[in-house]
């Protein structure tokens, strides 16, 4: 997770594996893989500043979209 981040805040290239749709907002959220089974959830700001929101595994992913979905 931690080169992931490096690469997020140095303005370098992150392989995304998909965009997340949101039900309640039109916000764009991004997931990222890292490692095996690590995922890593985050958005653009519009100051041009990245905001992590999750970072996780495979297990936890149904939880972690759940946790997306009340932002």
């Amino acid at each position: 997770a931690e080169e992931v981040i490096k690469q997020l805040d140095s303005g370098g290239r992150v392989d995304i594996k998909r965009k997340v749709e949101l039900k309640k907002s039109s916000e764009k959220v991004f997931e990222a893989i890292f490692a095996y089974s690590g995922r890593l959830y985050y958005r653009n700001l519009s100051d041009g500043r990245i905001e992590i929101l999750v970072i996780g595994t495979k297990n936890s992913q149904v939880k972690d979209l759940s946790f997306l979905e009340t932002l």
